[in-house]
């Protein structure tokens, strides 16, 4: 199944990096035809001339990536980037189903629009044909007050915990951590919490842990108030199977912090936030902002605490959960990094997608409303099952 996309009436030139919220965006109309690459036109390297991304807000590190990115490729190519930020999954894709935007930097939702899963279990989205092209690595780990008594996962027990039950990427992946440490939610207090209000809270006395950025500037300042330090994961790889069964993105990696690191390498929860686009998205344009990312890394990696992470030569290129787009396929085939193990799990996610997208009609129209989330979930189940990450 197809999804509905329509392209931007206009798109201005001279575009800069910057931010709209999503309602200042200009008029869409539909055209009924696909947004197969950016409309503006390209440079002779491949590059857009101008391209629009969406992002996280203003103020987010992941935000603060992305801009100098951008700075880079209108410094370095000429090409004009503009960025719009939201809050929301549904605010970072829409547009670029739209066709308004030809790129989304995106967390989990890209897994749930691939699935249709969450927010995109509905007869509005669906399983959508999505492809990444460049995975940055963030870590989000788990820290106390150096005075707890919290040394391992397990010491959670009984402990207050953030409970975030309005934003699934982050649920699910505090449900895998207490798997991961064999705990259960009825094992711990469980605390409402909005993820970006859980530094003030923890400050306040009223968490026991915190589950953020290593490297945000929001637990940074918590350290200036209280002794702090991450828990260290134990890298069991029994314990991580069940990690992944919450959060099939998350592997667990050494990470860096300027806090809590007791002068030794800890291990934390990683998985990329990535740089994302439609299947049938130009190739040529998308082979050439790899090129582009790689080649101006020089100019950008210094710019915030966290654009080192998007170093070509260290991010984990086997596709997770989601397919690798052509484009990038081509560029990592051209550096001698594109492996037959990975070629193999392209292959294999971009059927299960297709199995997905076959099969969704069907369960839609012969499923009450109130039923289709649990529906689908075992029709998955049943007929294109999680394919397993092979470490």
């Amino acid at each position: 199944m197809k999804p509905i996309r329509r392209r931007a009436s206009v798109i201005v030139a001279g575009l800069t990096a910057g931010v709209l919220t999503l309602s200042g965006c200009g008029e869409i109309t539909d055209t009924g035809e696909p947004v197969t690459e950016s409309p503006a036109g390209h440079h002779a390297s491949g590059l857009p001339k101008t391209t629009v991304w969406t992002g996280y807000g203003v103020g987010t590190s992941n935000y603060s990536e992305q801009a100098a990115v951008a700075e880079a490729l209108i410094s370095e190519y000429d090409t004009q980037v503009r960025i719009l930020g939201s809050d929301t999954g549904i605010g970072r894709l829409t547009p670029l189903r739209t066709g308004q935007a030809q790129t989304a930097r995106l967390s989990d939702e890209a897994f749930y629009a691939f699935e249709g899963k969450h927010e995109f279990v509905s007869a509005d989205w669906g399983p959508q044909d999505l492809r990444t092209f460049w995975t940055p690595p963030t870590t989000v780990a788990v820290g106390v007050a150096a005075n707890s008594g919290i040394e391992t996962l397990q010491d959670l027990k009984g402990k207050r915990v953030p409970w975030m039950a309005a934003n699934p990427s982050s649920q699910e992946k505090i449900m895998g951590i207490l798997a991961y440490a064999g705990l259960t939610p009825e094992d711990v207090v469980k605390v409402p919490v909005e993820y970006g209000a859980q530094p003030d809270m923890f400050a306040n006395g009223g968490l026991d842990m915190v589950y953020f950025g290593a490297q945000s500037s929001a637990i940074i300042e918590v350290a200036t108030q209280m002794d702090f330090r991450w828990i260290d994961f134990d890298g069991d790889e029994e314990a991580e199977k069940r990690l992944q069964e919450y959060a099939p993105s998350v592997v667990i990696e050494e990470f860096e912090s300027s806090i809590g690191m007791e002068g030794k390498a800890k291990r934390g929860p990683t998985y990329a936030i990535q740089m994302t686009t439609y299947a049938d998205f130009s190739a040529d344009e998308v082979y050439a902002m790899a090129k582009a990312f790689h080649e101006s890394f020089p100019s950008y990696r210094d710019a915030t605490a966290t654009t080192k992470d998007w170093e070509f030569e260290e991010i984990e290129w086997m596709p997770m959960v989601l397919p690798h787009h052509d484009g990038v396929v081509r560029y990592l085939e051209e550096q001698g990094l594109w492996t037959p193990e990975m070629e193999e799990r392209n292959q294999l996610l971009i059927e299960r997608g297709e199995k997905l997208r076959a099969g969704w009609p069907e369960v839609l129209a012969n499923t009450p409303s109130d039923e289709l989330a649990e529906t689908w979930e075992q029709w998955k189940d049943d007929n294109a099952p999680h394919i397993p990450l092979q470490r």
